[in-house]
């Protein structure tokens, strides 16, 4: 296959990722919403993703092979930039389908009306500020959706839905589309000028490579063998309780039992876990990297300890893990900002007409058009959620805050690939509410801020860091960026609208009830507000101070890694080390991983280095392609089985 064979991207590839899409979001309904189960998507390499990826792997290998018996060509059907087109759409959708994001937001819509009681008065405290085209409010129509056994279609349900779907939907592909107009405008310089290591999608391109020998290794495969031989015999224990389990996610290993005495005790947790997937994407991290996101969750664990010693353990939130994340994330990404400065300002003079170093002639867009579209969809969003009832002067303010948090986190992905990343407590409300305080804000304010909790919620599944590897995939194939572009948008389009057509279905089917992590979400947002009203706040000075030393320490942290080159700790690795909810099942695989790499690159070199990395990508590819197989298999046969993840 040629190098221009190997670039294309054709309509057919965008189609088979579009024909794709119904199946994940079903997927997604009864793994991650009915049965909150096996969550395919918060990952940051999307376990299902690479399932499919597989999969189609296998079939364009054995259409390649017939081919060339039949007709004496040897080409396969798709290049390798078509399957990570079709990659890129499935993983694009899994990130806004994901119950992190609109499974959330199904538990948002009907909560305020089915669980407002005398008790919290609801009712009386914010139901006239609710806008009806984001939530609906007929009797039936919520209840059946708590309760299921009911037919979305039959029932005339769908005709409550009709409005918030098309509200919603026009706000989530307006805010994903301004996404990746920002994306635009980074790319270059983090992915040629920069040039970040971009762990996470180098599993996709080692799959897709033609020349790579990947599926030849036999190092990889012993990876392979040995997490999907460890999901298997699981799977089966699962099935066959005499089958003996091998033990690696349980939390019988806890190093927290040996600190039982005051203040030790407050260190809490120190779990041990064996996933094989967090092992094998560890091992991708760079090294100082990963040495700066396990040190920093033993920084945690001792800030802990230290306020239990001086009796701070008694003030309200401390240690404040959301203030000192949500200030290093915004950190975080002006220093990005920063780094950037001379590129950014070469940007602005091709934006303005002035003579410019950049050519942006193959760039998905033109910068002019992209910067027009971002102050475009800003000015709609005001006039938008000015229409709801959210004062003017604070849109920008709220979405900023947003959009810098997303930059930030897209720059963590690239740079540092952790596997996971449930970053809690970090979003515009927090800056917001310290800042203004609850009385400044209003109730409608603060009631809009609610809606908008749950693509706030954990930034575990966001869709930018997804459309940013996308562009980074193109430029290591070839492939045109611009029909990239306009690919995924077109997959989030028409993800939105399955999205809205599969969930309700589902939900009226079993019942929203059932599903914890959608009622966790309308509680989240809910009480929250419940909160803020009933007990008005001033302006939080501790919170807004925490904010703003977390945000000097991560940028005396960048300095100071741009100053020694020896100097191992990154802001990204603060953020997750303090912040994330999901830091605690992996951080004894990132020491792990780090022990190793250190041994084999001080000990074997490079060389050395490349002959293993096969073997952590196994690790990973068994680990899901298994997993993936027995969450399959439970929808088959409708009941939960064996899990790899949660």
């Amino acid at each position: 296959m040629t190098q221009s064979e190997n670039a294309r991207i054709s309509i057919k590839a965008i189609l088979l990722g579009l024909l794709l899409m119904p199946l994940c979001a079903y997927l997604v309904a009864l793994e991650e919403m009915i049965w909150h189960s096996l969550h395919w998507s918060s990952m940051s390499l999307p376990q299902i993703s690479i399932f499919f990826l597989f999969v189609l792997i296998i079939f364009n290998k054995i259409a390649g092979r017939l081919r060339q018996v039949m007709s004496g060509v040897s080409r396969e059907p798709l290049s390798q930039s078509e399957l990570l087109m079709i990659y890129t759409i499935i993983s694009a959708t899994l990130a806004f389908t994901a119950h992190d994001n609109m499974v959330c937001l199904m538990g948002v819509l009907p909560h305020a009306t089915f669980y407002a009681t005398a008790e919290n008065d609801w009712a009386n405290l914010f139901h006239t500020h609710l806008p009806n085209w984001l939530v609906f409010r007929d009797a039936d129509a919520v209840h059946y959706f708590y309760k299921g056994e009911s037919a979305f279609w039959a029932t005339g349900f769908y005709k409550f839905w009709i409005t918030p779907a098309i509200a919603w939907s026009f706000l989530l592909s307006l805010l994903f589309f301004m996404l990746l107009c920002i994306n635009v405008l980074l790319r270059k310089q983090w992915t040629e000028n920069e040039r970040l290591a971009y762990p996470i999608i180098q599993i996709p391109l080692e799959m897709t490579e033609p020349t790579s020998g990947f599926f030849q290794n036999r190092v990889m495969w012993m990876g392979f063998g040995l997490a999907g031989g460890i999901s298997l015999i699981n799977g089966l224990n699962f099935l066959y309780p005499s089958i003996p389990r091998v033990p690696i996610k349980e939390a019988s290993y806890d190093l927290g039992i040996y600190f039982t005495d005051h203040p030790w005790n407050a260190i809490g947790t120190l779990p041990i876990r064996f996933y094989p997937f967090l092992i094998g994407l560890s091992f991708l991290i760079p090294l100082d990297l990963t040495f700066s996101t396990w040190f920093f969750y033993l920084f945690r664990k001792l800030e802990r300890l230290f306020g239990a010693m001086v009796g701070w353990n008694t003030i309200p939130r401390y240690p404040f893990f959301g203030e000192q994340a949500t200030g290093a994330m915004i950190g975080l990404c002006v220093i990005s900002l920063y780094l950037g400065r001379r590129y950014f300002i070469e940007v602005f003079k091709k934006v303005i007409g002035l003579q410019s170093t950049l050519d942006d002639t193959d760039e998905p867009m033109r910068y002019r058009t992209a910067v027009l579209c971002l102050i475009g969809g800003m000015v709609t969003l005001m006039v938008y959620c000015g229409y709801l009832g959210m004062s003017q002067w604070l849109v920008p303010l709220f979405f900023g805050l947003y959009f810098m948090i997303a930059v930030a986190l897209t720059r963590m992905r690239a740079e540092l690939g952790p596997p996971l990343h449930a970053i809690v407590l970090v979003n515009p409300q927090v800056v917001l509410v310290a800042a203004l305080g609850t009385r400044r804000l209003g109730t409608a304010n603060l009631t809009m801020f609610s809606l908008f909790y749950w693509f706030n919620r954990f930034n575990r599944s966001h869709p930018m860091p997804h459309q940013l590897e996308a562009f980074k995939s193109a430029e290591r194939t070839g492939a045109s960026t611009r029909r990239l572009f306009w690919a995924m948008m077109i997959a989030l389009i028409v993800g939105v609208v399955v999205t809205f057509w599969i969930f309700p279905y589902t939900l009226y089917k079993y019942g929203a009830a059932t599903a914890g992590e959608l009622l966790g979400a309308g509680w989240q947002a809910y009480n929250s507000l419940g909160g803020w009203l009933q007990h008005p706040q001033p302006p939080d000075a501790v919170g807004g101070s925490v904010i703003g030393i977390s945000f000097l320490f991560s940028i005396g942290l960048a300095w100071m890694r741009a100053r020694f080159l020896w100097f191992p700790f990154h802001p990204g690795g603060y953020i997750l080390g303090v912040s994330s909810g999901t830091i605690d099942v992996y951080w004894f695989a990132l020491f792990a991983c780090w022990s190793i790499k250190l041994l084999v690159l001080r000990h074997g070199g490079v060389k050395a280095y490349r002959k293993i990395v096969p073997f952590f990508m196994g690790l990973v590819l068994g680990d899901f392609i298994v997993g993936c197989y027995w969450g399959l298999l439970s929808i088959i046969i409708g009941t939960p089985l064996y899990t790899t993840w949660f």
